[in-house]
Protein backbone atom coordinates (compact mmCIF):
# COMPACT_ATOMS: atom_id res chain seq x y z
CA UNK A 1 0.00 0.00 0.00
CA UNK A 2 1.20 3.37 -0.96
CA UNK A 3 0.60 6.91 0.18
CA UNK A 4 0.72 9.02 -3.16
CA UNK A 5 2.40 11.68 -1.80
CA UNK A 6 5.30 9.57 -0.25
CA UNK A 7 6.53 8.45 -3.39
CA UNK A 8 8.98 10.19 -6.27
CA UNK A 9 8.11 10.30 -9.72
CA UNK A 10 10.08 8.24 -10.88
CA UNK A 11 8.70 4.91 -8.03
CA UNK A 12 4.86 6.16 -9.32
CA UNK A 13 5.91 5.67 -12.96
CA UNK A 14 7.45 2.26 -12.08
CA UNK A 15 4.13 1.32 -9.72
CA UNK A 16 1.38 2.61 -12.47
CA UNK A 17 3.60 0.29 -15.28
CA UNK A 18 2.69 -2.17 -12.80
CA UNK A 19 -0.41 -2.04 -12.08
CA UNK A 20 -1.28 -1.44 -15.59
CA UNK A 21 0.60 -4.61 -16.64
CA UNK A 22 -1.73 -6.86 -14.08
CA UNK A 23 -5.00 -5.11 -15.38
CA UNK A 24 -4.25 -5.74 -18.56
CA UNK A 25 -3.43 -9.33 -17.97
CA UNK A 26 -6.56 -9.27 -15.91
CA UNK A 27 -8.21 -11.90 -18.60
CA UNK A 28 -5.25 -13.65 -19.18
CA UNK A 29 -5.01 -14.82 -15.31
CA UNK A 30 -9.13 -16.09 -15.41
CA UNK A 31 -8.15 -18.17 -17.94
CA UNK A 32 -4.62 -19.84 -16.15
CA UNK A 33 -6.26 -20.17 -12.86
CA UNK A 34 -9.03 -22.08 -15.10
CA UNK A 35 -6.53 -24.02 -17.10
CA UNK A 36 -4.20 -24.50 -13.52
CA UNK A 37 -7.15 -26.06 -12.19
CA UNK A 38 -7.93 -28.86 -14.70
CA UNK A 39 -4.07 -29.88 -14.55
CA UNK A 40 -4.47 -29.70 -10.97
CA UNK A 41 -7.63 -32.25 -11.31
CA UNK A 42 -5.68 -34.52 -13.83
CA UNK A 43 -2.58 -34.69 -11.40
CA UNK A 44 -4.85 -35.58 -8.83
CA UNK A 45 -6.57 -37.91 -10.54
CA UNK A 46 -3.33 -39.77 -12.03
CA UNK A 47 -1.76 -39.86 -8.99
CA UNK A 48 -5.03 -41.56 -6.96
CA UNK A 49 -3.86 -44.48 -9.25
CA UNK A 50 -2.98 -47.90 -7.40
CA UNK A 51 0.63 -48.75 -9.31
CA UNK A 52 3.16 -50.94 -7.31
CA UNK A 53 6.56 -50.90 -10.40
CA UNK A 54 9.86 -48.39 -9.50
CA UNK A 55 8.91 -46.42 -12.57
CA UNK A 56 5.32 -45.34 -11.78
CA UNK A 57 6.51 -44.66 -8.39
CA UNK A 58 9.02 -42.12 -9.75
CA UNK A 59 6.24 -40.35 -11.99
CA UNK A 60 4.13 -40.06 -8.61
CA UNK A 61 6.52 -38.25 -6.76
CA UNK A 62 6.91 -36.13 -9.91
CA UNK A 63 3.46 -35.51 -10.18
CA UNK A 64 3.53 -34.52 -6.69
CA UNK A 65 6.11 -32.16 -7.39
CA UNK A 66 4.58 -30.83 -10.66
CA UNK A 67 1.34 -30.30 -8.03
CA UNK A 68 2.87 -28.50 -5.79
CA UNK A 69 4.07 -26.12 -8.30
CA UNK A 70 1.39 -25.63 -10.17
CA UNK A 71 -0.83 -24.97 -6.51
CA UNK A 72 1.69 -22.23 -5.47
CA UNK A 73 1.24 -20.87 -9.06
CA UNK A 74 -2.56 -20.72 -8.77
CA UNK A 75 -2.67 -19.33 -5.30
CA UNK A 76 -0.03 -16.35 -6.40
CA UNK A 77 -2.88 -15.81 -9.57
CA UNK A 78 -5.41 -16.36 -7.71
CA UNK A 79 -4.31 -13.49 -4.78
CA UNK A 80 -3.81 -11.19 -7.86
CA UNK A 81 -7.29 -11.42 -9.67
CA UNK A 82 -8.80 -10.96 -6.36
CA UNK A 83 -6.88 -8.18 -5.01
CA UNK A 84 -8.43 -6.54 -8.20
CA UNK A 85 -11.19 -7.32 -8.14
CA UNK A 86 -11.38 -5.75 -4.67
CA UNK A 87 -10.02 -2.89 -5.47
CA UNK A 88 -12.36 -2.74 -8.31
CA UNK A 89 -14.96 -2.78 -6.02
CA UNK A 90 -14.26 0.29 -4.93
CA UNK A 91 -14.28 2.51 -7.81
CA UNK A 92 -17.02 4.71 -9.75
CA UNK A 93 -19.24 2.97 -12.42
CA UNK A 94 -17.42 5.62 -14.72
CA UNK A 95 -14.23 4.54 -13.61
CA UNK A 96 -14.90 0.34 -13.78
CA UNK A 97 -16.03 1.12 -17.21
CA UNK A 98 -12.37 3.22 -18.21
CA UNK A 99 -10.57 -0.46 -16.50
CA UNK A 100 -12.56 -2.73 -18.44
CA UNK A 101 -12.00 -0.67 -21.88
CA UNK A 102 -8.56 0.37 -21.80
CA UNK A 103 -6.84 -2.49 -19.75
CA UNK A 104 -9.40 -5.31 -20.03
CA UNK A 105 -10.06 -5.26 -23.64
CA UNK A 106 -6.90 -3.52 -24.16
CA UNK A 107 -8.19 -0.22 -26.36
CA UNK A 108 -6.55 2.76 -26.89
CA UNK A 109 -7.49 5.92 -25.43
CA UNK A 110 -9.37 7.05 -28.18
CA UNK A 111 -11.66 4.47 -28.63
CA UNK A 112 -12.06 4.19 -25.15
CA UNK A 113 -13.23 8.03 -25.06
CA UNK A 114 -15.23 6.75 -27.90
CA UNK A 115 -17.12 4.08 -26.02
CA UNK A 116 -17.83 6.07 -22.89
CA UNK A 117 -18.86 9.04 -24.15
CA UNK A 118 -15.76 11.48 -23.38
CA UNK A 119 -12.98 13.40 -24.61
CA UNK A 120 -9.65 11.93 -24.59
CA UNK A 121 -8.26 14.46 -21.84
CA UNK A 122 -11.04 13.88 -19.72
CA UNK A 123 -10.07 10.01 -20.40
CA UNK A 124 -6.69 10.75 -18.97
CA UNK A 125 -8.13 12.70 -15.62
CA UNK A 126 -10.24 9.85 -14.99
CA UNK A 127 -7.01 7.47 -15.91
CA UNK A 128 -5.08 9.40 -13.28
CA UNK A 129 -7.98 9.13 -10.56
CA UNK A 130 -8.22 5.13 -11.32
CA UNK A 131 -4.67 4.52 -10.78
CA UNK A 132 -4.03 6.93 -8.05
CA UNK A 133 -7.04 4.70 -5.97
CA UNK A 134 -5.27 1.40 -7.25
CA UNK A 135 -1.51 2.88 -6.09
CA UNK A 136 -2.84 2.38 -2.71
CA UNK A 137 -5.22 -0.26 -3.19
CA UNK A 138 -2.84 -2.71 -5.47
CA UNK A 139 0.71 -1.07 -4.59
CA UNK A 140 1.59 -3.85 -3.29
CA UNK A 141 0.47 -7.13 -5.78
CA UNK A 142 3.08 -4.82 -7.93
CA UNK A 143 5.69 -7.34 -6.62
CA UNK A 144 3.89 -10.38 -7.05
Amino acid sequence: MYMIQEISKSERKKLVKNIERHLKNYNNYKIAILNLNKQLEFISTNGDRKQINIENANKEESYRDHFIKLNSELQQLQLILDSIDLSLSELTELEIKFVECRYFKNWSIEKSALQIGYSDKALFVIRNQVLDKLLISLGSIVYI
